[in-house]
């Protein structure tokens, strides 16, 4: 059996939500990636070769890679949740 829907107020909610997350995270790995600006947590310095790969220009590239990833998925999440809430509109004014 397929899940049952959301309702369409929780479904714009959660997508609007979902669509700010991607947006903050992909913009700011991005601007941390190219601006040099990369932090590691403390545990990962007991590795010393892993923290200079991921702070390296590969690592870099990784998370550069991943914020556009996010960035484009934002653009992904906002074209769907204006195409639902423009069908829903539409759907009310044809009644």
């Amino acid at each position: 059996m397929p899940p049952k829907p959301l309702h369409p107020v929780l479904d714009l909610v959660v997508r609007s939500l979902r669509f700010v997350y991607l947006l903050w995270g992909g913009m700011f790995l991005l601007s941390m990636s190219l601006y040099g600006r990369l932090r590691l947590p403390g545990f990962l310095w007991h590795w010393p070769d892993a923290a200079r790969w991921l702070l390296g220009p590969w690592g870099r590239g990784v998370a550069l890679g991943l914020g556009l990833a996010m960035a484009t998925a934002a653009l992904v999440e906002i074209w769907e949740l204006v195409d639902r809430l423009l069908t829903r509109f539409f759907e009310h004014e044809d009644r």
